[in-house]
């Protein structure tokens, strides 16, 4: 058994290298023989301020010192060496054992204890035991370095990938998007293939994708080659929509852009071996006229409009209506970007036992300087763009973390358009099963958002209750289609609407309508929660007449989740 160990010892203590410091050369002589015959580098120093010196000019795996020694004592060496290197492994070697050096050696961190005379048994063991410590920090350090390296590796596909249009081999949207934030004056070209969609319709997409092939090779060899014109790159923005990022304000620009789409109209185009002339029309927006896409797409539609070319031109009167939206689309990409949108919670009171059971989940923006924007502010506007969506998902996903592993329910609100948009729905029903207890999860729909039709509606709500999920009818009372909504809607909940709770101890029309909802929720067996209760007097209101549950900023104000929402507490009124 010792032989093995002997072996394993050996094999462990390779490339390991030691600094022994001994001032008893008898001892010092048995030490470094016995030391050698396992590590491949042994140095050997005979007093602490040596010893200290070469520590801390060169870096050992092991530090070994007698304790008594002359200059600087062993104890005192190894705290020197442990400020500048806090991990450093030590080993003591002591004739006798003295509570006042053991207290301190441990205060230190030495990693354990040789003794004289040399206890060859001992001593193997002692240092098996660290060169073992040693061999697996070595292994984790180069599985970290593995696993770094794997994971730049994938970074660097994924991000290959999304950069790069899979149909035409040029860049992508996400491409241009990043190279627009990072070069500031710029002209930004944007082509589109002229009545493309038909093309598509009636070859089909596999030919259609073939035309966009030959039309990015045209780009390359037009651009690159003959021309040598200077850009940032070549891009595929979407469908038959191409783009052409130059570093600065040509003056002649537009002429290079008539010429292009001149030669791609005298180009042919393959489809099934037939030869076909296609037509083209351009966009063009220069840097001082505000670099954005949505300024190319501006002077794109109007080129298709009006004839080939439309170079984009800012108008101050249109100009000053959309700074505001335009603004809070950057700002809201931008904190889609930097996951500066994020929940707030605010609670939700059981009117019984005063206990908060239930927070209703809020998104909130949070800008670069740190103010909180409510949603009024950017959720229409994200409605008008593709971020509506990604706001919705992320918000799910947000909350679904936090509560996972609380005794609280939680509500999201659901507009039409997330039950409408297949991609949201999806993915909110594969998050559903896989949190840890769905009968936790509330869904309150936006009324104010209007229903159509009620099939889909219906059977959404049926999947969401078939994992155990709660519905609830949002601002009931502020709609016209309020009692249409409960007589189609299976559901659980009704939240009053704040305008109606607000005035219910000042306002009787008010009073009497609460009432009335009240008292026809609970022969439907429906539960009520009151929003917008600010004052003593209102919750006290509202208690009277008999809703279940309220919330407002008497309870508090909504805030970022912490753990007093793990649990269900009960607050003092």
């Amino acid at each position: 058994m010792m032989t093995d160990s002997l072996s394993e010892l050996r094999e462990l203590s390779k490339g390991v290298s030691v600094l022994y410091v001994e001032d008893d050369l008898l001892i010092q002589t048995q030490y470094l023989a016995f030391l050698s015959r396992f590590f491949d580098r042994v140095e050997c120093y005979d007093n602490g301020e040596d010893g200290l010196s070469r520590a801390l000019a060169t870096k050992f795996d092991i530090v070994i010192s007698d304790i008594q020694m002359p200059k600087m004592n062993g104890l005192d060496m190894i705290e020197r060496i442990k400020e500048v290197y806090p991990n450093q492994l030590t080993l003591l070697i002591s004739a006798h054992k003295d509570a006042a050096i053991l207290h301190k050696s441990i205060q230190l961190g030495v990693d354990g204890y040789l003794f004289k005379p040399l206890d060859r048994d001992q001593t193997i063991k002692t240092l098996h035991k660290l060169v073992s410590k040693i061999s697996l920090e070595k292994e984790n350090l180069h599985y970290k370095t593995h696993l770094e390296e794997i994971v730049k590796i994938k970074t660097d596909e994924a991000l290959t990938i999304y950069f790069t249009d899979h149909v035409t081999q040029l860049y992508s949207l996400g491409k241009l998007e990043k190279d627009l934030s990072e070069y500031q004056t710029c002209t930004l070209v944007e082509f589109k293939i002229r009545d493309f969609k038909s093309l598509n319709e009636l070859y089909g997409y596999d030919l259609g994708n073939s035309v966009l092939f030959q039309t990015a090779q045209f780009f390359q060899k037009i651009i690159c080659e003959e021309l040598n014109f200077p850009h940032h790159g070549l891009y595929r923005v979407s469908g038959a929509h191409f783009a052409l990022l130059i570093p600065r304000e040509e003056t002649y620009i537009e002429k290079h852009v008539h010429h292009i789409i001149q030669l791609f109209e005298m180009t042919h185009i393959l489809i099934n071996e037939e030869r076909i002339l296609l037509e083209m029309d351009a966009g063009i927006v220069h840097w001082a006229q505000g670099l954005t896409l949505s300024h190319a797409d501006t002077a794109l539609r109007e080129a298709e409009k009006m004839g080939h070319i439309v170079t984009y031109t800012i108008d101050p009167q249109v100009i000053e209506g959309k700074s505001v939206k335009l603004k809070c689309k950057n700002t809201l990409k931008m904190a889609l970007l930097e996951n500066r949108l994020v929940p707030f919670y605010q609670p939700i009171i059981d009117n019984e036992t005063g206990e908060i059971r239930k927070y209703e989940a809020l998104v909130r923006l949070i800008t670069e300087d740190g103010e909180v924007i409510p949603p009024l502010h950017f959720l229409p506007i994200s409605k008008e763009t593709k971020m509506y969506p990604l706001i919705t998902q992320m918000m799910i996903k947000s909350v679904f973390n936090d509560f996972t592993d609380s005794e609280c329910i939680v509500s999201i609100n659901l507009s039409i358009d997330d039950i409408k948009h297949g991609a949201t729905r999806e993915f909110l029903l594969e998050q559903i099963a896989h949190f840890s207890d769905p009968s936790r999860l509330v869904f309150e729909l936006l009324e104010s958002e209007g229903i159509e039709t009620y099939a889909e509606v219906i059977a959404f709500f049926a999947q969401l209750k078939s994992f155990g999920c709660r519905i609830a009818i949002d601002d009931f009372g502020s709609g016209y289609s309020s009692f249409e909504h409960i007589a189609n809607l299976n559901i659980d909940y009704i939240k009053i609407d704040g305008s109606l709770v607000n005035y219910i101890d000042t306002n009787h029309t008010s009073r009497i309508i609460v009432e009335t909802i009240a008292l026809f929720a609970s022969k439907m067996g429906i539960k009520t929660i009151a929003e917008y209760v600010s004052t003593p007097s209102i919750y006290n209101h509202v208690k009277s007449i008999g809703v279940d549950e309220s919330q407002g900023y008497f309870f508090g104000l909504p805030t970022p989740y912490n753990n007093t929402m793990k649990r269900i507490q009960s607050i003092l009124l």
